[in-house]
């Protein structure tokens, strides 16, 4: 009886550089594939997409810096609806990524941002204009529609832009800074601009807006399918004999199956054990970075008697951490290269590529929950609990960064859905704890073991790292996603496919 041939486990970014997404030209004079660019102007495309994804992070959080001010404008006396202006931005963006994820992959990078970023921008006046409490929260929502883009599509993007994974993996890690420090900066401008008037915080984040729009409007679309079908006159004149180089038009064929294909792709990727394990210690972390900026004015304002703009500092050590871990995940490259060239066996397996940071990031984030629980109090100075922020930002932003990398690579041009559905059922979670969570756990718990619940849950979600490590390959071997990507490969081409 012959043997079963055991299948193929796809490597991890699954596009030949002998592949016709590198075709150096489609008309003789430009670059066809993003990543023929010179490295100006990849620079320049990360730099407008991660100012895009910090304007949009720093305005989820914006009124949680300024509860007081927006509650004595608007009458409101509920502890529960006065989390709403960031639950509702939440909601929004649960929404946007199942429309901006999959567009991005029929019409581009560049037309997703336009749209989605015109959206943030119109609503943010809006907000600032908003006559009644209903209003801004319907603006909001808006606000938090046009704002789930960058986090849906910036990966993909980069993947587009660097097919080569150590580039690629510093934009992803500089993209997970962004998405930690916006919403630790959002609550200070709030806190120290609203103290009389609350519009204001909304007028200095539509300035910021505003400044981004300029780059915003040159930027050039990366995604090559798009690319290649704008500039070639017909299928077939970009190789001859290979009219399935070039991504089907999305009109070919009835709305609805398109509809049905690329619109649920999102949702469908959750039966990827890859996705739904990533998503799951994700969810995690963002629900309780959002929760966070409900909990610090209740343990620094109640605890220590500060305003809000000074609560609202007591973040900063968070931003202190990520930054740290920008420079350890610098190292690990560093390190992981130089092991390469040493031959070490461990160093050329693809899941110790990105995953040994989120394995050490799972910890520490676990250990400031702890940290911070049993250190507020009013007989220790307050610099103790808000030390804890700096294990929380490297913990944070490692695990992000590693996972979502791993995400990026694993998925390729599927990427952007993978993402999209990571950002959807985090902002679920995080939209459904707000408001009825923060205030009855921590009233009914106490600060120390509302803070040591999380960190007991946070232990749970620690092995999920290391059960990549050791199954990772077997998942992607078993993933209908990754198995198309390996077909492609084979056949060196770069459509996104009907999957």
């Amino acid at each position: 009886m012959p043997k079963k041939e055991p299948p193929v486990i796809p490597r991890i970014s699954a596009v030949s550089k002998t592949s016709s997404a590198y075709t150096p030209s489609v008309d003789g004079k430009y670059p066809a594939s993003a990543g023929q660019w010179s490295s100006r102007k990849k620079v320049f495309a990360v730099v407008t997409g991660l100012l895009l994804n910090f304007n949009t992070t720093l305005s989820s959080s914006l009124p949680s810096g300024a509860i007081d001010s927006l509650n004595a404008a608007f009458e409101v006396n509920s502890k529960r609806q006065a989390s709403l202006p960031v639950a509702v931005f939440l909601i929004g963006y649960i929404f946007g990524p199942l429309v901006f994820g999959p567009i991005s992959q029929s019409y581009g990078r560049r037309t997703c941002f336009l749209s989605s970023f015109a959206l943030y921008t119109l609503f943010t006046m809006a907000c600032a204009l908003a006559p009644t409490w209903p209003a801004l929260l319907v603006f909001r929502f808006l606000v938090g529609a046009g704002a789930s883009a960058p986090q849906a599509v910036l990966g993909g993007m980069f993947s587009d832009l660097y097919p080569d994974l150590r580039p690629r993996g510093t934009a992803v890690m500089i993209l997970g800074l962004t998405s930690n420090i916006g919403p630790l900066v959002g609550p200070i401008i709030a806190g120290f601009s609203s103290t009389s008037e609350w519009r204001w915080m909304f007028w200095i984040s539509l300035i910021m807006a505003g400044a981004n729009w300029p780059l915003l409007l040159v930027l050039p679309e990366t995604f090559l399918p798009v690319i290649l079908r704008r500039r070639t006159t017909g299928e077939a004149s970009l190789e001859k004999g290979r009219p399935d180089a070039v991504l089907p038009k999305v009109s070919t064929g009835s709305v609805q199956a398109w509809a049905k294909r690329v619109l649920t792709r999102p949702i469908r990727m959750f039966a990827e054990p890859l996705v739904l394990l990533t998503d799951l210690f994700l969810l995690y972390q963002y629900s309780v970075l959002l929760l966070y900026f409900e909990a610090y004015p209740i343990i620094f304002k109640g605890t220590y008697g500060m305003s809000s703009g000074e609560s609202a500092c007591m973040l900063l050590p968070i931003g202190i951490g990520a930054i740290i871990a920008v420079f350890m995940f610098l190292w690990y490259g560093r390190f992981l290269q130089k092991s390469k060239v040493q031959g070490k066996a461990w160093a050329q397996c693809e899941e110790y590529r990105r995953l040994p940071l989120a394995c050490a990031g799972g910890p520490l984030y676990a250990l400031s929950q702890f940290w911070l629980a049993w250190t507020a109090k009013p007989d220790i100075h307050w610099i103790v609990p808000a030390l804890s922020g700096i294990p929380y930002g490297m913990g944070i932003d490692l695990t992000f960064t590693a996972l979502t990398n791993y995400l990026t690579d694993a998925y390729d041009i599927y990427s952007a859905s993978a993402l999209a559905s990571s950002v959807f059922s985090r902002n679920i979670a995080a939209a459904l704890l707000l408001p009825l969570a923060t205030y009855p756990m921590y009233d009914q718990l106490g600060v120390g073991w509302a803070c040591s619940l999380l960190g007991f849950m946070c232990l749970a979600l620690v092995p999920i790292p290391f059960v990549f490590i050791r199954y990772g390959p077997i998942l992607r071997c078993k993933s209908a996603f990754c198995q198309r990507l390996k077909e492609q490969d084979g056949r060196e081409e770069t459509v996104a496919g009907d999957i």
